[in-house]
Order: structure tokens, then sequence, then C-alpha cells
């Protein structure tokens, strides 16, 4: 992995590396920062008008981490 060849990046704490990784995607894309996609703009305007119909048809956030947590476990 690339990550083993720099040893400094292991140290970094979970949201340092989160940062990273969002600016290191952000280079490697022809995404303006700070300019939206317009794809992702338009599924988060349809989640919110879903949601809106429907507000109990969600999770809350501590559900859906739990899920994700979980899910990553060996």
């Amino acid at each position: 992995m690339i990550v083993e060849e720099f040893p400094e990046l292991q140290r970094l704490s979970p949201e340092r590396r989160l940062a990273l990784a969002a600016e290191l995607l952000e280079g490697a894309t022809d995404l303006t920062p700070g300019v939206p996609d317009p794809e992702v703009i338009r599924l988060l305007d349809e989640r919110l008008a879903e949601h809106e119909r429907n507000p109990s048809s969600g999770s809350p956030w501590s559900l859906v981490r739990a899920r994700i947590l979980q899910s990553r476990e060996p």
C-alpha cells in the first residue's frame, strides 16, 4: 500500500486522515474546490424531498453509524 511508504500518515488522527483523503480526491478529479457536482446536488435534493414527504422513512445517524461499523467487523 502507498500509505506504508509514508509512516507519518499512520500517526494522523482519523479526522486528519479523512481531510487528507478529501484533498487528495479533490486534487485527482476535475472538481473545482467549492463548486459542488450538479449530480450530487440533484441527488441531495431528491433525498431531502423524500425525507420531507416521509420523515419517518429515514434512520437516525446513530443507527446508520452502528450498522456501518458492524458491517466492517471481521
